[in-house]
């Protein structure tokens, strides 16, 4: 650093500063320090800076699974903006397992060091997640609510996905609709599905059948589960006509279901999804969806916890608009279905 500085003209704290807060240093200083840099083939010593500094320059992201399209699109938006900020990702797939998710809790407070910890949808009890807020590490949350001022909380809006898919069917005239919903009664995005469900039924003046609500525990798309789930709604003597699913996944499961039973869709059954992956786009008929805005949540959360560590203010919490996307999945329903 000192051979740096003395061919660049500046002090070893300028060269300090453009390496770590090039913002602080004025364009012209940068470059003729950038090009000392290039000259003497400069390289940083990584190891010892986090020695020096007792920072780790690692990010923990914790997530359900590393198997849904939208978290793989939460997941680049943290990895490009962790890289362009020089930090690396520890990745933390719970699979939906409470029990798994504990265990990495645990690790986060007890044992490893990282600089900070994304927390996206965790099944945890409020008591276990709060125990991560006061650890060590800077803490940033999505689609989870806990009673924090001091931990920020991003998230979609996913009260708003499904009452905007209910409410579309619910004008196309279904009233028989069924929600297959995510289970657990801490998970804060299926919460919001219900309440969005039982909100658009409100404003229509009805109320749904809670028989057609169904919740499996996890998104276990490689079981036979939500198939026998939605094999049941639709053996039932007043099955239903619509069935809105929390994701374009298991929309297309019900797909698969109906295409076995010699079923059509919309002519004997209307579905929607929620992501707008792209096979939602491609499938025969395309599918009524809502389009998430999942890369923005993970830049926004990589965006906030980087403040928080640098020990910025922060906003204590926000959530993503969504947007239904209107394809071929849904028709009236058949006529005498509601009788």
């Amino acid at each position: 650093m000192e051979d740096v500085a003395r061919l660049a003209g500046v002090s070893t704290a300028t060269v300090s500063r453009v390496l770590n807060t090039p913002e602080l240093v004025s364009a012209d200083t940068r470059r003729r320090v950038m090009q000392a840099i290039e000259a003497l083939d400069y390289k940083l010593n990584l190891a010892a800076r986090r020695l020096r500094t007792a920072q780790t320059h690692t990010i923990a992201v914790v997530i359900p699974t590393i198997g849904e399209p939208v978290l793989n699109q939460v997941l680049e938006a943290i990895e490009d903006a962790a890289i362009n900020q020089g930090y690396m990702l520890l990745m933390c797939s719970t699979r939906g397992d409470t029990a798994r998710e504990q265990q990495y809790i645990a690790l986060l407070t007890q044992q490893m060091v990282v600089d900070g910890v994304l927390y996206v949808s965790p099944r945890a009890a409020p008591e276990d997640v709060l125990r991560l807020a006061q650890g060590h590490a800077p803490l940033v949350l999505c689609n989870y609510r806990l009673d924090d001022p001091d931990t920020p909380s991003l998230g979609i809006d996913h009260v708003s996905s499904i009452y905007q898919t209910t409410r579309h069917l619910l004008a196309l005239g279904h009233r028989r609709i069924a929600l297959l919903n995510l289970a657990g009664p801490h998970y804060y995005p299926a919460r919001m599905r219900c309440e969005g469900f039982e909100q658009a039924f409100a404003e229509a003046g009805l109320e749904p059948d809670p028989d057609l609500i169904v919740e499996i525990q996890q998104p276990t798309y490689e079981t036979d589960d939500w198939r026998d789930a939605i094999g049941g709604l639709l053996d039932r003597a007043d099955r239903p006509t619509a069935m809105v699913a929390f994701n374009d996944e298991v929309a297309l499961q019900v797909y698969a279901v109906c295409r076995m039973r010699g079923l059509r869709i919309p002519d004997d059954l209307s579905v929607t999804g929620c992501d707008d992956t792209l096979s939602s786009r491609h499938v025969d008929p395309p599918l009524t969806t809502v389009h998430v805005p999942a890369y923005e949540l993970g830049r926004l959360a990589m965006e906030t916890l980087q403040r928080r560590i640098k020990q910025q203010r922060v906003r204590a919490g926000s959530l993503l608009d969504v947007a239904l996307v209107v394809r071929e999945s849904c028709a009236p329903p058949p006529a005498g279905s509601n009788d």
